[in-house]
């Protein structure tokens, strides 16, 4: 499944054993974005016990910050009843609020492993 993106929201794209979302997130309902989203999560992991998920934003608005923690405290909820799940986020060289971000989200979670990575 892939959701394309529009000029407020990323392109988010599902493998089943993964999750890609990538652009800028500031819609004005967050919650149309977020529940197509967390419905097919939980779907895709109802079918895997190993599941990646790849961020790559250049923007997103507080809104969307809570849908984040929302998708890795859904997560590490699934980690936590053994699930193998991992996250990277990606950020570039000369973007400090998005390693910042991701930093904070790594600080959030307990069970997934999150990982941090330059884009080159």
């Amino acid at each position: 499944m892939i959701i394309a993106a529009t000029n407020r929201t990323p392109e988010i794209t599902f493998s089943g054993s993964g999750c890609s979302i990538k652009g800028e997130c500031y819609p004005e309902d967050i919650t149309e974005l977020s529940k197509p989203v967390m419905k097919q999560m939980a779907t895709d992991l109802t079918q895997t016990d190993l599941y990646n998920l790849h961020i790559e934003l250049y923007y997103f608005n507080s809104s969307s910050a809570k849908f984040l923690f929302d998708v890795f405290d859904f997560l590490d909820n699934q980690a936590g009843q053994g699930k193998d799940i991992s996250v990277t986020w990606f950020y570039r060289q000369d973007d400090d609020s998005m390693e910042e971000a991701g930093e904070e989200f790594q600080e959030d979670v307990e069970r997934i492993s999150f990982k941090l990575e330059l884009l080159s």
